[in-house]
Formats: C-alpha cells, sequence, structure tokens
C-alpha cells in the first residue's frame, strides 16, 4: 500500500482518501522538505498553498524523491496555463472546481491498480444544443435493454425530463420525486426503482423538469444517484446534456465510460464544451483518455 502526503490546507481531502482504504499512510503539511518527502509515493499539492512558482522551484526535490505528482489547480486561468508544462515532466494537474470526492476517485483511478468507479455505467456527453445526445442515449438504452434482457436504468440528467423518444407516460415518477432523499443519502435501491417508469428491462427516470430547480443538484448528488443506480441495475446509461451543470460534472465523474457525441457542424465542433471534455479527459490521465471515444453523426 501507498504513503501519500498532502501539502495543504484542506484537510477534508485527507479523510476523503483515508475512507477509501487504499492507503497506507496519509500525511499533511505546508510546506516541502525533503524529510517530509521521505518515503512518499504520491504528493498531491494544492496551489493555494504552494503557487506555481515555488512548485517549481523544487522540481528537482520531489521529482527525485516521489513517484507520483499531483497538482491541484485554483481556478481555469491556472489550469489553462500550467497544465502543458506540468504534464510534460508527469506532473497530473488537477482541474479546479472538484470536490474532495472527486479528487479522490481521480487519485484512486490512477494509482489504484483494481480501483473501479462507476464500472457498469455509460454517460453521453453531447458537444453542443442539437448534437443528437438524446436521440443516442435513449436509442441505446432501449436497444440494449431489449437485446440483452438485462436491466437497464436510464438517468436523465440533460437537465430536462428527457423522454422524448421514449413511448411512457411520465405520471408522477422522476428526479424531482427523490431529490430530498437522494441529497440526504437517504435513497433506497427500491426507492429508486418505483420512482422510475418500466418498460420491460427499462427503467426510465426521467430527469429535473423544473429548469429554475436545476442549481441545486450538485456533482456530490449527481455521484450518490450513479452509484445507487449502478448497484441497483446490471446497466446504467446516462444522459449528461451538453451543458455545463452540476449534473454533467458529477455524471461524467461517476461513469466509466464516456461518449462525445458531436457532429460536423463548425458551430458544434467549436462549442466551449468541446474544451470542457477536453479539460476533464487530460485531468484523469493517459489511463482514462485512450478509453475516451468520440462518436460523430452525420446527417
Amino acid at each position: 500500500m501507498k504513503n501519500i502526503l498532502i501539502i495543504s490546507k484542506n484537510s477534508s481531502l485527507k479523510t476523503e482518501l483515508e475512507k477509501t482504504g487504499f492507503f497506507k499512510n496519509i500525511k499533511t503539511c505546508l510546506s516541502f522538505g525533503n524529510k517530509v518527502l521521505d518515503r512518499i509515493d504520491i504528493l498531491i499539492v494544492d496551489d493555494k498553498t504552494i503557487p506555481y512558482n515555488q512548485y517549481i522551484q523544487n522540481f528537482s526535490k520531489f521529482l527525485k524523491l516521489v513517484r507520483s505528482n499531483y497538482y491541484i489547480a485554483g481556478n481555469i486561468d491556472t489550469y489553462s496555463t500550467i497544465n502543458k508544462v506540468l504534464s510534460s515532466y508527469g506532473i497530473i494537474v488537477i482541474p479546479p472546481f472538484l470536490t474532495d470526492t472527486q479528487i479522490t476517485q481521480k487519485i484512486c483511478s490512477l494509482a489504484v491498480e483494481d480501483f473501479t468507479t462507476g464500472k457498469n455505467t455509460v454517460c453521453f456527453f453531447g458537444s453542443g444544443p442539437g448534437a443528437g445526445t438524446s436521440m443516442v442515449s435513449q436509442s441505446v438504452a432501449q436497444v440494449l435493454s431489449d437485446i440483452t434482457g438485462k436491466s437497464t436504468g436510464f438517468l436523465s440528467l440533460n437537465g430536462s425530463e428527457g423522454t422524448t423518444y421514449f413511448n411512457i407516460d411520465l405520471d408522477s415518477h422522476g428526479l424531482s420525486e427523490i431529490k430530498e432523499r437522494l441529497i440526504n443519502n437517504i435513497l433506497s435501491p427500491e426507492e429508486l426503482k418505483n420512482s422510475c417508469i418500466k418498460s420491460d428491462f427499462l427503467y426510465v427516470l426521467p430527469g429535473e423538469g423544473n429548469i429554475a430547480k436545476l442549481r441545486h443538484y450538485h456533482p456530490e448528488h449527481i455521484e450518490k444517484l450513479v452509484e445507487l443506480s449502478s448497484k441497483t441495475f446490471e446497466v446504467t446509461i446516462i444522459n449528461g446534456g451538453s451543458d455545463i451543470s452540476g449534473m454533467s460534472i458529477g455524471a461524467l465523474n461517476s461513469a466509466k465510460i464516456k461518449y462525445l457525441i458531436t457532429t460536423q457542424s463548425i458551430k458544434i465542433f467549436f462549442n466551449s464544451n468541446i474544451f470542457f471534455i477536453n479539460a476533464y479527459i487530460i485531468g484523469k490521465g493517459p489511463a482514462v483518455r485512450s478509453k475516451i471515444i468520440f462518436a460523430y453523426l452525420v446527417y
């Protein structure tokens, strides 16, 4: 088991890493030093504690003593500026605005050999409105459940009810019905099933239809939902939409397999979401980049 040193004022990240049980010893401090780097396998540095200029000055010290290095960027400007430089040295730059749980999963996915998260989940994310994300994700969920006969959960996390291509009656089902229990971490598998609309082997969870309430769903809430779904159904298909939101970030972070849906349209190709998903993939590292599949719809 590996030893971790976190140079940060954020004590909660240490707690999250300890919860995994994958690491032998996790320490925290606020400065560099040869003594603190002794017998450390993974070094995590927060740019709020060690600014980039100071970090660069200590290259020779920690690159020789520590095998795996992570640097947490505090904002988008910092991330875009330093990512290429540090990546060339084998340092993983973690994008800003990730929760401690997300950072922990990111580190575990790269540092722990048998670590998997959402291994039976697939997330479709669109490069822009009209790329076909809803059509593709819903069609895949329907066909997969029909062909395999496996229980398939479909989560609409695109900021709408997301049932356009299903011949179903919404009734009183959906994400809004279980929101409070989800946020309070008391949602059970049976309650999740009951909130879905069942059609043979397919279980459809309509999304939040009230646009004013979308901001109340944070990435950690969606992570809990996807984790529960992966344990409840044999396969989980997610429509992550094409907007950058708490829903889409949580969905992308939780799914093992991710498909980027795009078209040959220049307008969609240069949509800012392309750069968002690219930044997300880079933050995940080479091991995950090789598993990303880009799907092009040709009209």
